[in-house]
């Protein structure tokens, strides 16, 4: 489970996240819990399940508690396991930094890395470590700056430049200390947090590809599996105990808090918890915006996604090192393909959309029945149908006008270049200064993007977007390719959209950095006289896009004014308070150590162990377990890390907790509060859990801890790390070996 993604996928996904209220009933072992709430959970029926510790060891806001441990990693969560700034997060969080330090001779993404010492660790580059230091309830702050009187936009640039000055009052850049202000229950409350940045980080010990994503895309998001996903990092400060860039003579990092392992294992129906920072979930959204996502934008985003995954292999088939450098970027996009498809299927299956509906009826019976509920809530429903009328009058059109703006960094640097030119030739009252500011950007960083493009990839995308742009519905049509291709048919107009992206892409006038920065240099009409097919085509999408970003916003304006005021509704008439949707902030969840049914007459187990890696192994990608980790298994060679009979190594396990992308790398704890495992994944029965909670077969897919250290120990050589653990209920002959 990742939920890093490619430039492309954030760009929609942005989107996705601001157009989307109803709470379900909470189900099970349902809640992402903010820390400071935890003391209104159930305490003493999760004492009774096999909670052993006080809640202030998880989160006490005066002192150091298992909140210090876990972190943000890149696009996951981590935990401390030392006092020497020790980190464990998946192989999947730590991917990029292996990648971007490979090279066709050194391909650590495939082989793994192990440093023998720490003048050997490698630094990982364009990651931090962020730790929360506080949060703090600031709605009363953000929602003094709002009147009944405003406008949705006005609204919204209020509760922005109050959410600014008071970020800027809480932040300190010289300490690494930055603060955000968060918008929960969709608007309906603010939270103010503080995070330490440490700049510092590398890679101590990762397994190679074949154990950290052993199974790879087949595998993804199902069960059984038999991932060894895991990578153990070092976090470093300057000597003066701040913050600091990567240097020789810096030092470890000595968290306020690490957690303690235990050897002792889980059972099923073991009380197990998890602490992290999960990416978004949206459960509280209404029907009109849960039918959008499933039948429009989604099915949209996986159509494109299967596109760019083939373009991506086709293009690294013939570049050892590219293909290395596209690993990453490939796994990204295909991660949240099956997201996707995953997701669409369960909401169908699962009738969400007709729940929502349901529930909102019920919303309005209730409305109706009292004419001061009338007055406040009376039209909120139909409001925010209106907006997705509205809304939905342009899709797909408009999605696909943000796909083909951003098609290459070359087109979007196109895409400034003419807008610059325009704007040029407007009086100098009415010129946009923040284009010549954005103009100096993109030309400086034309040379990274030409050493980074793919031409022949772009043109791929660029033709399969101007085949969907001809599929549009008579209403929907883009003027601005019509006019290009509208009088053509079938096979004609196809060849002629290839042929024109390969004009746009492949321009023979613009195959250097130099040749292309030099267009900043010229005079409008200069441009127009060039005709470059890449210049009025990136020009006229980015008027275009600029069109559809100005209604995505008036939308998005229109429903943050409505939500807060729906979701004050459903409280109101259900009472109690739902836990907020997940956001990338740090979220407390529980359950306990169980299997499924995935499917009639099939019960899955919740561990899995050795025996089944090397049952799956084909000696083939990604079933090619390494020639060792079999040598290990057929000497029974396990150490002090095999299951009570001997027999066999524990490998992964499943358990009720609710978690979501972000959540990877996340530890999952036993009732004392000891790491017992790490989260890596969700089962593919339980997608759709952005939208909903499915309490029968929502499940967490972990690493068992013991299998973290066989691999690390027995099988990589990394057994020195160790001497650093604070090992529970280990054989007394581990005890001495440490």
């Amino acid at each position: 489970m990742n939920s890093k993604y490619s430039r492309v996928i954030a760009l929609f996904l942005s989107l996705l996240f601001t157009i989307s209220l109803l709470p379900v009933s909470v189900l099970g072992d349902e809640g992402m819990f903010l820390p400071d709430t935890l003391n209104g959970l159930p305490i003493k029926k999760l004492q009774q399940r096999g909670l052993k510790i006080p809640i202030t060891d998880i989160y006490n806001p005066n002192g150091p508690s298992i909140k210090d441990a876990v972190v943000i990693v890149d696009g996951g969560t981590g935990e401390f396991l030392s006092n020497e700034g020790l980190l464990l997060t998946n192989h999947h969080v730590a991917f990029d930094a292996l990648v971007s330090a490979s090279s066709a001779a050194k391909d650590y993404a495939t082989n793994g890395y192990l440093a023998k010492n720490r003048k050997e660790e490698l630094p990982a580059q364009g990651y931090n470590v962020q730790i929360t230091q506080d949060l703090k309830d600031v709605t009363s702050e953000i929602l003094s700056v709002v009147t009944d009187a405003m406008s949705p936009q006005e609204r919204n640039a209020a509760i922005t430049g109050k959410a600014r000055s008071i970020q800027a009052a809480n932040a300190k850049p010289a300490e690494g200390i930055t603060a955000q202000v968060q918008a929960l229950n969709e608007g309906l409350s603010y939270y103010l947090f503080t995070y330490l940045t440490l700049p510092d980080v590398r890679i101590v010990y990762s397994p190679p590809k074949n154990i950290g994503f052993y199974g790879g895309d087949p595998d993804n998001f199902e069960w059984p599996r038999h991932d060894g996903d895991f990578t153990f990092m070092r976090v470093y400060m300057g000597a003066d105990g701040k913050p600091a860039e990567y240097s020789p003579n810096n030092v470890p990092y000595k968290p306020k808090k690490f957690l303690s392992i235990s050897m002792g294992g889980v059972r099923e129906n073991d009380f197990v918890m998890v602490m992290g920072y999960p990416g978004s979930t949206r459960r509280y959204r209404e029907s009109y915006s849960v039918a959008y996502n499933q039948d429009v934008f989604m099915p949209f985003l996986i159509d494109l996604f299967h596109e760019q995954i083939d373009a991506l292999q086709e293009v690294g088939k013939t570049n050892r090192e590219l293909q290395i450098k596209l690993q990453s970027r490939i796994f990204d996009i295909a991660n949240t393909l099956k997201d996707f498809e995953g997701s669409v299927t369960a909401m169908r299956r699962e009738g969400i959309v007709d729940t929502r509906r349901k529930e909102e009826a019920a919303f309005i019976q209730w409305v109706n029945q009292n004419p001061d509920r009338q007055k406040k809530y009376g039209e909120v429903l139909p409001s925010l149908q209106k907006a997705y009328d509205d809304l939905n009058k342009t899709q797909p059109r408009d999605s696909l006008v943000q796909q083909l703006n951003s098609v290459s960094d070359v087109f979007q640097i196109a895409g400034i270049l003419s807008a610059l030119a325009a704007d040029k030739e407007k009086p100098q009252a009415e010129r946009n200064p923040n284009l010549a500011v954005l103009a100096v950007r993109a030309r400086a960083a034309i040379p990274e993007v030409f050493a980074e493009r793919m031409p022949t990839y772009e043109r791929r995308i660029l033709a399969l977007l101007l085949r969907k742009a001809a599929e549009l519905p008579p209403g929907q049509k883009i003027a601005a390719i019509e006019k290009r291709f509208g009088n053509l048919q079938g096979d004609a107009r196809i060849r002629a959209e290839e042929e024109f992206a390969s004009a746009v892409l492949e321009s023979k006038k613009l195959t250097t950095p130099d040749s292309f920065a030099a267009l900043f240099d010229m005079t409008p009409a200069q441009l127009r006289e060039l005709h470059e097919p890449l210049i009025d085509f990136a020009g006229e999408m980015a008027a275009l896009s600029d069109a559809v970003q100005e209604h995505t916003l008036s939308f998005n304006a229109t429903v943050a004014r409505l939500r807060p005021l729906l979701m004050r509704g459903i409280r109101e008439m259900r009472g109690g308070i739902p836990y907020p949707d997940a956001n990338r902030t740090l979220r407390f969840t529980y359950g306990d150590v169980k299997g499924y049914m995935p499917k009639d007459a099939a019960i899955y187990q919740p561990f899995t162990g050795l025996a089944g890696v090397i049952e799956k192994d084909t000696g083939r990608e990604p079933f090619n377990a390494p020639e060792k980790l079999k040598q290990l298994y057929r000497a029974h060679d396990f150490g002090l890390y095999a299951t009570p009979d001997g027999q066999n190594v524990p490998v992964d396990f499943l358990s009720t907790t609710d978690i979501i992308g972000g959540n990877s790398g996340s530890p999952i704890m036993n009732g004392r509060g000891e790491q017992v495992g790490i989260v890596f994944d969700g089962n593919y029965e339980g997608l759709g859990n952005e939208f909903f909670y499915n309490d029968a077969k929502g499940r967490t897919i972990s690493v068992d801890i013991r299998y973290v250290l066989f691999i690390a120990d027995k099988f990589g050589g990394a057994g020195y790390l160790l001497n650093e653990l604070d090992i529970k209920n280990a054989p007394a002959s581990l005890r001495k070996a440490a």
